[in-house]
């Protein structure tokens, strides 16, 4: 869906009064242009790459990152989704016992949605930073290199924020469990992220 507007268009959309794209679809975007800044890092390299071996091992890093940007702006998609499915919801009549019941069964579904979505973009910040630290800053052209630094930098702040997403949405959870188990993950994902 949003993958295929001009970055103008998306932002004017941003910027209207509609409840959807917000903040979580944004931190989504701003991950596929963190894997952008890697393909253009490596791909500059591979312009006058140190030989052969490192050339193969390269192009395979870029199709990590090329397949990493999809699964991002997909998850820009599924966070208006699911944010918007929270708004469906809550619309939802409530007259009767019934349809009270249902309506906050339904909204339980949703906030759990709205929570993993972030969870996502979390777990995929810190695939691309251990693939940038790890696997792909040593073998970069020097004058690129600065470029794959600012990927990360903006991962770790992208998984950072998202944390405060999902916990905007857990602590609407009435499942204590399920609550503990999603922050648990989100806090660990961030731990990780930030001592790669």
């Amino acid at each position: 869906m949003f993958e295929k507007l001009t970055v103008e268009e998306y932002n004017n959309i941003l910027a209207s009064n509609a409840p959807t794209p917000g903040g979580g679809s944004a931190l989504a975007q701003v991950g596929a242009i963190a894997c952008s800044l890697v393909e253009m890092s490596i791909n500059v390299t591979l312009t006058k790459p140190a030989d052969s071996d490192v050339a193969q091992y390269l192009n395979r890093q870029l199709d990590v990152v090329t397949r990493a940007k999809k699964a991002f702006y997909k998850l820009s998609d599924e966070d208006a989704t699911a944010f918007q499915r929270i708004i469906d919801t809550l619309r939802l009549p409530k007259s009767t016992d019934e349809e009270k019941t249902q309506r906050s069964r339904e909204l339980q579904k949703a906030y759990h949605k709205a929570a993993i979505v972030p969870l996502d973009v979390m777990s995929l910040c810190r695939e691309i930073i251990k693939l940038c630290k790890v696997r792909v800053m040593p073998y970069l052209s020097k004058y690129v290199s600065s470029d794959c630094v600012i990927a990360v930098d903006l991962c770790v702040t992208i998984a950072k924020n998202c944390l405060i997403n999902v916990h905007s949405n857990t602590q609407l959870l009435t499942d204590p469990t399920l609550k503990n188990t999603l922050e648990k993950q989100a806090a660990e994902i961030l731990h990780d992220v930030e001592h790669l």
